[in-house]
């Protein structure tokens, strides 16, 4: 045999280039100041993720039990973390390299550098690290706070006395006039460290609606301050960088202000026990929900206006920044679209359990109660990046190309899980971002138009139809393209069932993409053909001018099968369309599709050309081949079966 027509070799064996795995599935989280190291907990384990790639760094040796706290050191170099068996134990943060590839199934494990077994009698929820990145102090639910000596490892001061669970925690360290240096890694009541600082207090909240304040310089066990003005739980506590100001958020949806200065100017704190300093409180914000996180923004960062500036994030699912003296919204930063026609059990899980500011990158970063994190960026008002930490169980997914020019092919992969919404990641940086509308769980999706337009079916009773926008880039270079997003630009209504199947027509002009028609198929045992002909390609970037979703007419409606649908395919030449079900069968029929001559109406109708028997179980697949007349499905009885297009055996 003449070796140019030998049989092609099949390749058996391939490489994964990226991997999208769990990123957080429940606890806290962490991020360094510098952006680019994200901590979160999967299971048992803390996961180090390098940002910029989305790629897993390590893991950190845990104690199979799960994390209740964590946090990192202002200098990025420790990692502190607590555990539910009330074990603290302290990591070396290892340095992110510039050739960080993606993780494999031998992701290494970091050891810890000192660990303290037994941190308090009760489990911990938070944890705060000194500017100085020296002193941890941890707050648990036996109402007890520790200071401890991060790089020793010991006790330096324990304060009790808080009404049950402490709830909230912050350092408020500030430097004396002739302090040239921040002192590092030295005992906290060292002659030469307490000379370098005007003051060094630490402020806890807890369930008693209490702030209290504790002087470190002082050998007092006993707060130098209690503020009262909370009715719930204080959430969240910071302290101005000059020392100023102390403002306190929790679940009864207010802001407070506390004017530290003028008490502690006129009222230097006594070293006798039982003495207090009174802080006045300047001014109560009305928020309207319940905050998880706040704080003070830096005089860059947050707008215009000069003055006091806070950050909100609670229980609506978006960031706002407040101006203090105006007691007004200047900013707000979405962060799930929640459309108006979305489920509550949507908005639920958009809800913020949690933010961080990092004032290096003028960037706030929220953690979601579906376990997605936001990265939202203060100078441009944007969404600058999003990671969703758990996808459970993947449905169906789909690869799509909303850029039309070269190279740009397969540049985003579409996601369906057991969620309502849709996931859509950036093949190359891992970014993602979620498509809401679909009131219930979404059970297929499919591609048209050379893949600008993604069609979805879902337990809804209906499909949607996502047209991508694509605005100029912000300025940094000429030409330069933003980020890709998705609306929902049209809505097929009809099917009285679940619609698990989903189809595009296949025939497309590469160079100029259009749509032509799509199929979808029911637990309802029918199947639909819809015209999309009219179905705009992409979306306009701006809200106030974006057309509401087309409501699209069948034009034809057919009993397909005797049980669910499972798959659609349509052939290559858009001439026949196969479907496969539950009843063990799977059929072809042939597509009748046109335009009426002279008014650009379309009428289309679907006829039954055979029926393929032969499957023991329900057929889960089936797809035409795009180079034979051949036809395969994929059943529950563990065979696949090719079926022939010239007689069908």
């Amino acid at each position: 045999m003449n070796a140019s027509h030998a049989p092609r070799k099949l390749r058996t064996t391939f490489r994964k280039t990226k991997v999208i795995s769990p990123l957080h599935t429940s606890g806290p989280f962490a991020v360094s100041s510098d952006g680019r190291r994200l901590v979160t907990c999967v299971d048992d384990e803390v996961v180090l993720t390098d940002v910029d790639s989305a790629s897993e760094v390590c893991r950190f040796k845990g104690d199979t039990t799960p994390v209740t706290a964590l946090a990192i050191t202002p200098s990025n170099t420790h990692l502190i973390v607590v555990y539910t068996s009330l074990a603290l134990r302290i990591y070396e943060l290892p340095s992110l390299s510039p050739s960080t590839e993606a993780p494999t199934s031998s992701t290494s494990h970091i050891p810890w550098v000192r660990q303290i077994a037994r941190a308090h009698d009760g489990p911990v929820h938070v944890l705060a690290v000194d500017p100085t990145s020296s002193y941890v102090a941890s707050g648990s639910a036996d109402g007890h706070v520790k200071v401890w000596d991060i790089h020793r490892g010991y006790v330096t001061h324990h304060f009790g006395g808080h009404g049950g669970v402490v709830s909230a925690l912050a350092f408020d360290f500030q430097k004396a006039p002739t302090t040239s240096s921040t002192p590092t890694k030295k005992k906290i009541d060292s002659a030469d460290t307490t000379s370098a600082w005007k003051s060094m207090r630490l402020v806890t909240g807890s369930v008693d609606s209490r702030i209290r304040l504790f002087d470190l310089k002082l050998q007092r066990t006993d707060p130098v301050a209690i503020l009262e003005g909370h009715i719930s739980v204080p959430r969240s506590l910071s302290v101005s960088s000059d020392g100023k100001w102390l403002i306190t958020a929790g679940r009864d949806s207010v802001i407070l202000v506390w004017d530290l200065h003028s008490a502690f100017s006129a009222h230097a704190p006594s070293t006798k026990k039982g003495t207090r300093v009174e802080v006045k409180l300047a001014k109560t914000i009305p928020v309207l929900e319940r905050i998880e996180a706040a704080g003070i923004l830096s005089a860059t960062d947050g707008g215009e206006e000069k003055g006091l500036k806070v950050f909100t994030a609670g229980e609506k699912g978006v960031v706002k920044v407040w101006d203090v003296n105006s007691g007004k919204v200047t900013m707000t930063l979405e962060g799930h679209t929640v459309g108006a026609d979305s489920s509550e059990a949507v908005e639920e899980q958009g809800q913020i359990i949690n933010a961080i500011y990092l004032s290096q990158t003028s960037t706030i970063v929220s953690l979601h109660a579906d376990q997605t994190i936001l990265f939202h960026s203060l100078k441009t008002r944007t969404l600058a990046r999003q990671f969703i930490g758990y996808s459970d169980q993947i449905i169906d997914a789909t690869f799509l190309s909303p850029m039309t020019t070269a190279g740009q092919t397969d540049s985003h992969l579409a996601i369906a899980t057991n969620s309502s919404l849709i996931r859509i990641y950036d093949a190359n940086t891992l970014d993602a971002r979620l498509l809401s509308g679909h009131t219930d769980m979404v059970l297929c999706l499919d591609k048209g138009a050379a893949g600008r337009v993604l069609a979805s079916g879902s337990k809804d009773k209906s499909a949607r139809l996502w047209a991508p926008t694509a605005g100029e880039g912000d300025g940094e270079g000429e030409g330069e393209v933003a980020e890709v997003s998705w609306h929902c630009v049209a809505i097929c209504e009809g099917h009285t069932e679940s619609v698990g199947a989903i189809a595009f027509s296949r025939r497309c002009d590469q160079s100029s993409p259009s749509l032509r028609f799509m199929i979808t198929g029911s637990q309802d045992r029918t199947i639909k053909l819809w015209d999309v002909q009219s179905v705009p390609l992409s979306s306009s970037s701006s809200s106030s001018e974006r057309q509401p979703p087309l409501r699209l007419k069948s034009l034809s409606t057919q009993v397909a099968h005797e049980k669910d649908i499972n798959s659609l395919d349509v052939s290559t030449n858009d001439q026949f369309l196969a479907t496969a079900s539950q009843d063990k069968t799977a059929k072809i029929y042939s597509i009748e599709y046109s335009l009426k001559p002279g008014k650009g109406n379309a009428k289309g109708d679907l006829k039954l050309v055979a029926t393929l028997k032969g499957h023991k179980r329900g057929v889960w697949n089936v797809k035409f081949s795009k180079f034979d007349r051949v036809v395969a499905t994929a059943s529950g009885d563990k065979s696949v079966k090719l079926w022939s297009l010239e007689n069908f055996a």
